[in-house]
């Protein structure tokens, strides 16, 4: 492999998905983020991207050890989690309850991943196309979480739509709940 098959930042091997390895999920939250703010060296570990207001943000298919979560956490400072539930959320292991007309959600999350209450810095998930929301792509935000009981998490977050979040990432701009729509009988 010739050097130029290598990031001239971090060293990693280059190939027609930018990264050897990287899965379809970590390649469309890339796609049209700026090259500057892809694959962003800090100390000997390369965030995944960075916003415009200097956020990393980890992006987390595949299981993380706590300590690799905290090691990483301590390196990147202000950064933040997105991590793959797409599947969980479809199977309806990662169930919602809308309010409608707010912003908050509750969840229940059965065999959640087990390394999530590690991060001590904010948590998103990536819910993929949700059917409790006429099948937007979704994020939940974890604001809350009660302690994990039987294999279950739950708590109480924030949604977002995907493409607020990916405007977020790609041009800092202020991410704006997804607020369901009132029903007639929830407005009486």
């Amino acid at each position: 492999m010739t050097s130029s098959n290598r990031c001239p930042h971090c060293g990693a091997l280059l190939g027609p998905s930018r990264v050897h390895g990287e899965g379809p999920w970590n390649q469309r939250w890339r796609a049209k983020l700026p090259e500057g703010n892809q694959f962003v060296p800090r100390g000997k570990l390369v965030g995944d991207c960075q916003n415009p207001h200097g956020v990393i943000v980890e992006l987390q298919y595949g299981h993380l050890s706590e300590n690799d979560i905290q090691h990483r956490e301590r390196v990147y400072g202000n950064m933040v989690w997105l991590f793959y539930a797409c599947h969980a959320h479809s199977k309806g292991r990662l169930c919602l309850r809308f309010y409608p007309g707010r912003p908050r959600v509750n969840f229940a999350w059965s065999m959640p991943r087990e390394t999530i209450g590690a991060c001590q810095r904010t948590v998103y998930l990536d819910l993929g196309e949700s059917h409790q929301a006429g099948g937007r792509h979704l994020i939940l935000e974890l604001k809350r979480c009660h302690p994990r009981q039987g294999g279950r998490l739950s708590g109480s977050g924030t949604t977002y739509t995907a493409e607020a979040f990916h405007n977020w990432m790609a041009h800092g701009i202020p991410l704006t709940p997804f607020i369901p729509e009132t029903t007639d009988h929830a407005a009486a």
